[in-house]
């Protein structure tokens, strides 16, 4: 049977009755030795017959039912419509996915605003003192670290070559931390990095009270403040025996009391030339919510650190930020 559509022929003559279809019990039902159509959907209702002649038969006659539906067709046009309906939702897949990444980062280079800087400060090693850094805000960016009354730093013997400005710049100073010049390149990035996952900073800046380390106690200090910290690629010179730390994810009240622990585990473990144990001095201020830029922030730590070199109470001296203050602050500037 080349036929695409007959299911079946029954052929009738004067021996009998013969049936054929094309898969066996489809369409024909055996009655004893007789065939008869079957009856169902796709199969059409009135069989064709047709009468024929054939040589030594009589009254010969042919019956055949087809198929009303083009499976083989219908096949085809399923397969090749789920093909594209496949692509068409590929492609919307694909167009919503880069249109939420497009939305994220779009949201992620948004400033958003937030509360920001005033001026009371706490300060030292669990005594709390109110300091007034008005003065030091109204300055802005030209501020620069006051003169102290600190008595004359005595020249110490230096065991390592001296750090010269000529020196050929890499990612670390000779001593294995940041250059100084790079400070406010990376907290410029920390940032805005911080402000776009809505985390806090704290800027921490640290130099001994009295006298100059010297390199080798110095070294051990910038040692001792990589394996407490962990961030040594955030761990920059601050003036000749300074250090600067930026930390990422921690807010001023964390800041504060990481910093008294930091100054206890080294206060024996470090010696000034002299032989004394080193008096480290602490200041720190932090983003708090602000949308502050690197240079004001620098301000605020040097600030605190001024204040905590000068008073001998206080080893530790923390700048707290007021939003309503700071937001004056920066409408005056605006202003001007």
């Amino acid at each position: 049977m080349e036929s695409e559509t007959i299911l079946g022929v029954i052929i009738t003559g004067s021996n009998g009755e013969y049936g054929f279809e094309r898969q066996y019990g489809t369409v024909i039902n055996w009655i004893g030795n007789t065939p008869r159509f079957k009856t169902g959907f796709g199969i059409s209702r009135n069989p064709y017959y047709q009468s024929i002649r054939i040589e030594g038969q009589r009254n010969t006659t042919v019956q055949a039912i087809y198929s009303t539906i083009d499976y083989d067709l219908l096949l085809r046009v399923l397969k090749e419509t789920l093909i594209i309906v496949f692509a068409v939702m590929a492609i919307a897949i694909f167009a919503l996915l880069l249109e939420i990444n497009l939305n994220n980062l779009a949201a992620q280079s948004e400033a958003v605003p937030v509360p920001a800087v005033s001026v009371n400060s706490r300060t030292a090693e669990s005594n709390f003192v109110d300091i007034d850094f008005d003065e030091a805000v109204e300055k802005g960016p030209d501020f620069t670290e006051p003169e102290l009354n600190i008595p004359e730093e005595k020249e110490t013997p230096v065991s390592s070559v001296k750090i010269d400005s000529s020196y050929p710049k890499g990612l670390y100073s000779p001593r294995g931390i940041g250059w100084e010049s790079y400070t406010q390149e990376r907290l410029e990035s920390e940032l805005h990095r911080c402000a776009s996952l809505e985390e806090d900073l704290v800027l921490i800046m640290m130099k001994n009270r009295r006298e100059n380390l010297g390199e080798d106690a110095f070294r051990k200090l910038i040692s001792e403040s990589a394996n407490f910290f962990t961030l040594r690629d955030m761990i920059f010179e601050n003036g000749e025996q300074g250090l600067c730390m930026i930390i990422p994810a921690l807010d001023l009240d964390q800041g504060f009391s990481r910093s008294e622990e930091f100054r206890r585990k080294i206060h024996e473990r470090i010696e000034e030339p002299s032989g004394r144990s080193t008096d480290i001095c602490i200041g720190l201020s932090s983003r708090a919510g602000r949308l502050v830029e690197a240079d004001r922030l620098l301000i605020e730590t040097k600030e605190a650190l001024a204040k905590a070199l000068l008073d001998t109470q206080s080893s530790i001296v923390a700048f707290k930020s007021d939003p309503e203050k700071y937001r004056e602050f920066v409408s005056r500037s605006k202003i001007a």
